[in-house]
């Protein structure tokens, strides 16, 4: 059986440093994970959402066999929580299997679920990039937690730096910000990496960015915000509509009412949620407001609505045939209410 075996800080290490670049509402299985990848001398630990990639790798104790596995983002929680259970010297032993890892350290052991599908060719894109020949760009240093400093700029921010001792100059919509670089030390560059990873990253063809990694350019991104903008703009006319006619009903007319009514509080909800998921995760409200315009462009929606509430549990039929009453219940009592009125 193939075993791996490093410290439980080595494996926390791993997991802590490739975590927060997780394709977590990318909407492709392959990458919501954090890919291990043993090449028996280190053990990586990768990580992608399509725009950023990670790698880090850590020494390990013998030469073990080639293996690799992403362990699924429900399951790196239980992983996380599990080795900080452990002392960080403690030795953990992975052992991957078909579809599942089983981490042993001492009489503790955790089986995790892992995913066998194709994860981005990592060393490819990491060695194509190094190996690209410089047009000018210079080699700076930058801390960490002073760049995490723009995320609160714009989603979308560009950036330039003419020269590696002077600032880096970050525009966003409406703004602009400088970074000082940090100096870099010692003669390490791109030459001196591509060595250090040279037995990691093997050899091959390249890999370019736009035959594994998804690239929206600018353009396609605006188009893909407007549509955004304009679900939202559409569901407020909405609201706006339905309570206007409100008042503009016969008092007389309940149903009427009624239905005005809850076409504004669904458009009203529905709006809110929009925004929630326009702030909390706006890739993957992108990807279902593609995929509702498709449904509905198809005319299809009963049929989608009615597999949706079969797959929740619930009696569509049973449903229909409530409705249909109601509606049968309010025919004869229509006729009813027209005799006592006159």
């Amino acid at each position: 059986m193939t075993t791996t075996t490093l410290t439980a800080y080595q494996l926390n290490e791993l997991l802590r440093k490739a975590a927060p670049h997780v394709g977590r509402h990318s909407g492709y299985a392959a990458i919501q994970g954090v890919h291990l990848d043993s090449d028996g001398r280190h053990l990586h630990a990768v990580a992608t959402d399509r725009f950023t990639v990670a790698v880090a790798r850590e020494r390990l104790r013998s030469n073990d066999p080639t293996w690799a596995l992403t362990v699924r983002i429900t399951e790196l929680p239980a992983l996380a929580s599990w080795t900080d259970t452990l002392n960080g010297e403690s030795n953990v032993h992975l052992s991957p299997g078909a579809d599942s890892i089983t981490c042993t350290s001492g009489t503790s052991t955790l089986v995790i679920a892992a995913s066998t599908l194709d994860f981005p060719d990592w060393r490819g894109l990491v060695r194509t990039a190094l190996e690209y020949e410089s047009s000018g760009a210079p080699y700076s240093g930058f801390l960490s937690e002073q760049l995490a400093r723009w995320e609160k700029v714009a989603r979308d921010i560009h950036t330039w730096q003419p020269a590696p001792e002077k600032p880096l100059v970050v525009i966003g919509h409406g703004f602009l910000g400088l970074q000082m670089p940090t100096r870099v030390k010692g003669d390490f560059g791109i030459a001196e990496a591509h060595a250090d990873w040279a037995d990691s990253l093997g050899g091959g063809d390249k890999v370019e960015q736009d035959q594994t990694l998804h690239h929206w350019e600018a353009a396609e991104l605006d188009e893909k915000d407007r549509f955004v903008d304009d679900a939202a703009a559409d569901l407020l006319q909405q609201v706006l509509r339905s309570t206007s006619d409100m008042f503009r009903l016969a008092t007389g007319d309940s149903g009427a009412l009624a239905a005005y009514a809850l076409a504004g509080g669904r458009a009203w909800m529905a709006y809110r949620l929009l925004k929630a998921m326009q702030t909390a995760a706006p890739d993957l409200l992108r990807h279902t407001l593609a995929d509702v315009d498709e449904q509905l462009e198809s005319g299809e929606i009963g049929e989608w609505a009615w597999d949706a509430a079969e797959k929740a549990g619930h009696d569509p039929q049973a449903w229909h045939d409530e409705y249909e009453a109601h509606l049968k219940k309010r025919a004869e009592e229509k006729p009813a209410q027209s005799a006592t009125a006159a």
